[in-house]
Protein backbone atom coordinates (compact mmCIF):
# COMPACT_ATOMS: atom_id res chain seq x y z
CA UNK A 1 0.00 0.00 0.00
CA UNK A 2 1.49 3.41 -1.02
CA UNK A 3 2.56 5.65 2.34
CA UNK A 4 1.32 8.94 1.81
CA UNK A 5 1.83 11.72 4.14
CA UNK A 6 -0.42 15.52 4.16
CA UNK A 7 1.37 17.84 5.52
CA UNK A 8 -0.44 20.29 7.74
CA UNK A 9 1.91 23.43 8.09
CA UNK A 10 1.25 25.36 11.35
CA UNK A 11 3.86 28.45 12.14
CA UNK A 12 0.96 28.66 15.53
CA UNK A 13 -0.58 26.07 17.28
CA UNK A 14 -3.35 25.09 15.38
CA UNK A 15 -5.95 22.16 16.00
CA UNK A 16 -4.79 19.16 13.50
CA UNK A 17 -7.07 16.10 13.95
CA UNK A 18 -5.69 12.70 14.42
CA UNK A 19 -5.97 11.48 10.97
CA UNK A 20 -3.24 8.92 9.55
CA UNK A 21 -3.09 10.93 6.37
CA UNK A 22 -2.42 14.30 8.08
CA UNK A 23 0.96 15.03 10.05
CA UNK A 24 1.33 18.79 11.08
CA UNK A 25 4.53 20.40 10.76
CA UNK A 26 5.93 23.60 12.28
CA UNK A 27 7.75 25.49 10.17
CA UNK A 28 9.85 27.85 10.66
CA UNK A 29 10.78 25.75 14.06
CA UNK A 30 14.55 27.36 13.67
CA UNK A 31 12.82 30.97 14.76
CA UNK A 32 9.91 30.48 17.04
CA UNK A 33 10.02 30.26 20.79
CA UNK A 34 8.03 27.83 21.44
CA UNK A 35 8.76 24.35 19.98
CA UNK A 36 4.85 22.49 19.48
CA UNK A 37 4.68 19.28 20.67
CA UNK A 38 3.28 16.17 18.71
CA UNK A 39 3.99 18.10 15.99
CA UNK A 40 7.02 17.36 13.23
CA UNK A 41 9.65 20.46 13.20
CA UNK A 42 11.47 21.90 10.26
CA UNK A 43 14.58 22.35 11.58
CA UNK A 44 15.42 18.94 11.64
CA UNK A 45 18.26 17.06 9.68
CA UNK A 46 18.77 18.74 6.11
CA UNK A 47 16.70 22.40 6.38
CA UNK A 48 15.81 26.16 5.43
CA UNK A 49 13.81 26.54 8.25
CA UNK A 50 15.68 29.88 9.20
CA UNK A 51 14.24 31.05 5.32
CA UNK A 52 10.48 30.95 7.08
CA UNK A 53 9.80 34.33 7.17
CA UNK A 54 10.57 34.66 3.08
CA UNK A 55 9.63 30.86 2.08
CA UNK A 56 6.52 30.24 4.12
CA UNK A 57 5.22 26.84 4.20
CA UNK A 58 8.07 26.21 1.73
CA UNK A 59 10.16 25.48 4.47
CA UNK A 60 8.19 22.00 5.45
CA UNK A 61 8.64 21.42 1.23
CA UNK A 62 11.94 21.08 1.64
CA UNK A 63 12.00 19.42 4.74
CA UNK A 64 10.53 16.69 3.39
CA UNK A 65 12.09 16.66 0.30
CA UNK A 66 15.17 16.24 2.27
CA UNK A 67 14.60 14.06 5.09
CA UNK A 68 11.58 11.85 4.41
CA UNK A 69 11.09 9.20 1.70
CA UNK A 70 7.63 7.85 1.34
CA UNK A 71 5.24 7.52 -2.15
CA UNK A 72 3.04 10.92 -1.94
CA UNK A 73 3.71 14.34 -0.41
CA UNK A 74 0.79 16.78 -0.12
CA UNK A 75 0.66 19.67 2.03
CA UNK A 76 -1.81 21.52 3.42
CA UNK A 77 -2.05 25.20 5.39
CA UNK A 78 -3.58 24.69 9.03
CA UNK A 79 -6.46 26.78 7.98
CA UNK A 80 -6.87 25.10 4.50
CA UNK A 81 -6.62 21.61 3.22
CA UNK A 82 -8.12 19.76 -0.25
CA UNK A 83 -11.06 17.75 0.46
CA UNK A 84 -12.33 15.07 -2.22
CA UNK A 85 -15.39 16.37 -4.01
CA UNK A 86 -15.11 15.68 -7.62
CA UNK A 87 -18.69 17.55 -8.43
CA UNK A 88 -17.45 20.83 -6.74
CA UNK A 89 -18.34 23.77 -8.47
CA UNK A 90 -16.98 26.38 -6.39
CA UNK A 91 -13.01 26.73 -5.46
CA UNK A 92 -13.30 26.54 -1.83
CA UNK A 93 -15.87 26.04 1.08
CA UNK A 94 -16.17 27.29 4.74
CA UNK A 95 -16.07 25.40 7.78
CA UNK A 96 -15.58 26.20 11.54
CA UNK A 97 -12.57 23.91 12.94
CA UNK A 98 -11.35 20.75 11.12
CA UNK A 99 -12.18 17.22 13.28
CA UNK A 100 -12.31 14.01 12.26
CA UNK A 101 -16.61 14.02 11.57
CA UNK A 102 -16.25 16.58 9.20
CA UNK A 103 -13.32 15.01 7.57
CA UNK A 104 -15.18 11.99 7.13
CA UNK A 105 -18.03 14.45 6.06
CA UNK A 106 -15.80 15.59 3.28
CA UNK A 107 -14.69 12.30 1.88
CA UNK A 108 -11.84 11.25 3.39
CA UNK A 109 -12.31 8.01 4.08
CA UNK A 110 -12.02 7.23 0.88
CA UNK A 111 -9.17 9.91 -0.25
CA UNK A 112 -6.10 7.81 -0.03
CA UNK A 113 -7.50 5.28 -2.89
CA UNK A 114 -8.12 8.73 -5.51
CA UNK A 115 -4.44 10.18 -4.49
CA UNK A 116 -3.00 6.75 -5.65
CA UNK A 117 -5.21 6.99 -8.78
CA UNK A 118 -3.09 10.94 -10.21
CA UNK A 119 0.38 12.00 -10.14
CA UNK A 120 -0.55 15.67 -8.99
CA UNK A 121 -3.07 16.95 -7.38
CA UNK A 122 -4.02 20.82 -6.75
CA UNK A 123 -6.74 23.24 -5.79
CA UNK A 124 -9.44 23.85 -7.87
CA UNK A 125 -7.68 27.27 -10.21
CA UNK A 126 -9.76 30.24 -9.00
CA UNK A 127 -10.54 32.47 -12.05
CA UNK A 128 -9.51 35.91 -11.13
CA UNK A 129 -10.78 37.58 -14.37
CA UNK A 130 -7.50 39.09 -14.39
CA UNK A 131 -4.15 37.57 -16.67
CA UNK A 132 -1.49 35.95 -13.71
CA UNK A 133 0.95 38.49 -14.59
CA UNK A 134 -1.32 41.67 -13.50
CA UNK A 135 -2.76 39.97 -10.78
CA UNK A 136 0.31 39.71 -9.33
CA UNK A 137 1.42 43.35 -9.66
CA UNK A 138 -2.15 44.21 -8.18
CA UNK A 139 -1.98 42.45 -4.83
CA UNK A 140 -1.20 43.47 -1.37
CA UNK A 141 2.33 43.08 -0.70
CA UNK A 142 3.30 41.81 -4.21
CA UNK A 143 5.61 43.77 -5.66
CA UNK A 144 6.04 43.41 -9.72
CA UNK A 145 9.72 43.64 -9.90
CA UNK A 146 10.17 40.24 -7.76
CA UNK A 147 7.76 38.57 -10.60
CA UNK A 148 9.85 40.09 -12.89
CA UNK A 149 13.15 39.14 -11.66
CA UNK A 150 12.12 35.32 -11.24
CA UNK A 151 10.54 35.22 -14.71
CA UNK A 152 13.88 36.75 -15.98
CA UNK A 153 15.67 33.67 -14.21
CA UNK A 154 12.97 31.11 -15.88
CA UNK A 155 13.53 31.86 -19.05
CA UNK A 156 17.50 32.23 -18.81
CA UNK A 157 17.48 28.54 -16.78
CA UNK A 158 14.96 26.45 -18.38
CA UNK A 159 14.49 27.83 -22.14
CA UNK A 160 12.51 25.30 -23.27
CA UNK A 161 9.56 26.24 -19.89
CA UNK A 162 9.22 29.88 -21.93
CA UNK A 163 6.13 28.87 -23.88
CA UNK A 164 4.52 27.60 -20.47
CA UNK A 165 5.36 30.59 -18.48
CA UNK A 166 3.86 32.89 -21.01
CA UNK A 167 0.70 30.74 -21.51
CA UNK A 168 0.14 30.83 -17.45
CA UNK A 169 1.16 34.09 -17.07
CA UNK A 170 -1.34 35.25 -19.81
CA UNK A 171 -3.85 33.24 -18.20
CA UNK A 172 -6.63 33.85 -15.48
CA UNK A 173 -6.71 30.64 -13.63
CA UNK A 174 -4.60 30.95 -10.00
CA UNK A 175 -3.54 28.20 -8.43
CA UNK A 176 -3.27 29.69 -4.44
CA UNK A 177 -1.70 28.23 -0.95
CA UNK A 178 1.12 26.11 -2.23
CA UNK A 179 -1.37 23.32 -1.77
CA UNK A 180 -0.86 20.36 -3.56
CA UNK A 181 -0.35 16.44 -3.29
CA UNK A 182 2.59 14.84 -5.64
CA UNK A 183 4.08 11.47 -6.40
CA UNK A 184 7.36 11.11 -5.10
CA UNK A 185 8.99 11.80 -8.68
CA UNK A 186 7.23 14.46 -10.13
CA UNK A 187 7.74 16.02 -5.91
CA UNK A 188 11.43 15.53 -6.50
CA UNK A 189 11.60 16.68 -9.70
CA UNK A 190 9.15 20.04 -8.69
CA UNK A 191 11.65 20.50 -5.81
CA UNK A 192 14.81 20.90 -7.53
CA UNK A 193 13.35 22.93 -9.76
CA UNK A 194 11.45 25.26 -7.68
CA UNK A 195 14.50 25.48 -4.89
CA UNK A 196 17.43 26.65 -7.08
CA UNK A 197 15.18 28.91 -8.88
CA UNK A 198 14.48 30.54 -5.40
CA UNK A 199 17.86 30.50 -4.47
CA UNK A 200 18.77 32.59 -7.29
CA UNK A 201 16.34 34.85 -7.16
CA UNK A 202 17.34 35.64 -3.49
CA UNK A 203 20.92 35.84 -4.54
CA UNK A 204 19.52 38.86 -6.87
CA UNK A 205 16.55 40.32 -4.86
CA UNK A 206 16.40 43.60 -3.29
CA UNK A 207 13.92 43.25 -0.54
CA UNK A 208 15.59 46.51 1.57
CA UNK A 209 12.75 48.55 3.26
CA UNK A 210 9.89 45.35 2.75
CA UNK A 211 7.65 44.67 5.33
CA UNK A 212 7.10 41.33 7.30
CA UNK A 213 4.49 40.82 4.87
CA UNK A 214 6.27 41.65 2.16
CA UNK A 215 9.25 39.98 2.82
CA UNK A 216 6.98 36.67 1.97
CA UNK A 217 8.15 37.32 -1.47
CA UNK A 218 9.55 33.30 -2.27
CA UNK A 219 5.88 32.04 -0.84
CA UNK A 220 4.08 34.32 -3.28
CA UNK A 221 6.24 33.20 -6.50
CA UNK A 222 6.07 29.49 -5.78
CA UNK A 223 2.24 29.86 -6.03
CA UNK A 224 2.99 31.12 -9.43
CA UNK A 225 5.87 29.02 -9.94
CA UNK A 226 3.19 25.95 -9.46
CA UNK A 227 0.89 26.99 -12.35
CA UNK A 228 4.12 27.46 -14.54
CA UNK A 229 4.84 24.19 -13.75
CA UNK A 230 1.82 22.00 -14.28
CA UNK A 231 1.57 24.07 -17.64
CA UNK A 232 5.01 23.08 -18.30
CA UNK A 233 4.07 19.69 -17.13
CA UNK A 234 0.53 18.55 -17.21
CA UNK A 235 0.63 16.43 -20.68
CA UNK A 236 2.63 14.19 -19.30
CA UNK A 237 0.97 14.06 -15.83
CA UNK A 238 -2.22 12.41 -14.65
CA UNK A 239 -3.86 15.37 -12.64
CA UNK A 240 -6.48 16.62 -11.20
CA UNK A 241 -8.37 19.77 -9.00
CA UNK A 242 -10.19 19.39 -6.35
CA UNK A 243 -11.52 22.18 -3.90
CA UNK A 244 -10.30 23.41 -0.63
CA UNK A 245 -11.91 24.01 2.68
CA UNK A 246 -11.06 26.93 4.40
CA UNK A 247 -11.43 26.95 8.54
CA UNK A 248 -12.48 29.49 10.41
CA UNK A 249 -12.61 29.37 14.29
CA UNK A 250 -13.97 32.29 15.24
CA UNK A 251 -18.06 32.51 14.98
CA UNK A 252 -18.37 35.83 14.15
CA UNK A 253 -15.68 35.57 11.02
CA UNK A 254 -17.06 32.19 10.08
CA UNK A 255 -20.44 34.01 9.72
CA UNK A 256 -19.13 37.21 7.94
CA UNK A 257 -17.40 34.54 5.41
CA UNK A 258 -20.06 33.10 4.61
CA UNK A 259 -22.71 35.19 3.81
CA UNK A 260 -19.97 37.04 1.89
CA UNK A 261 -19.35 33.92 0.11
CA UNK A 262 -22.94 33.66 -0.27
CA UNK A 263 -23.29 37.09 -1.64
CA UNK A 264 -20.04 36.84 -3.52
CA UNK A 265 -19.11 33.13 -4.84
CA UNK A 266 -16.02 32.57 -5.14
CA UNK A 267 -14.27 32.16 -8.91
CA UNK A 268 -16.81 34.69 -10.01
CA UNK A 269 -16.28 37.23 -12.17
CA UNK A 270 -18.32 39.45 -9.56
CA UNK A 271 -16.07 38.35 -6.59
CA UNK A 272 -12.46 39.01 -8.53
CA UNK A 273 -14.16 42.69 -9.52
CA UNK A 274 -14.86 43.56 -6.41
CA UNK A 275 -11.62 42.28 -4.63
CA UNK A 276 -9.61 43.93 -7.16
CA UNK A 277 -11.29 46.98 -6.45
CA UNK A 278 -11.77 46.83 -2.40
CA UNK A 279 -8.95 44.42 -1.64
CA UNK A 280 -11.26 42.51 0.47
Amino acid sequence: MAEIKLFVCCHQPAQVPAHPLLAPIQVGAALADTRFSAFLHDDVGDNISEKNRNYCELTAEYWAWKNVDIDYYGFFHYRRYLYPDLSARRPYRIEREPSIPLLNKLGYQGFSELIQQYDLIVPKGENMYLPVREHYADAPFHHQKDLELIEKIVRQRHPDMIPALERYLSDTICYFGNIFIMKRQIFHDYCTWLFSLLEEFDWWADLSGYSPQERRVDGYLAERLLGVYLTAEQDGLRFLELPRVHFEPSVALWSKKKLLSAALPPGTRRRAMIKSMRKL
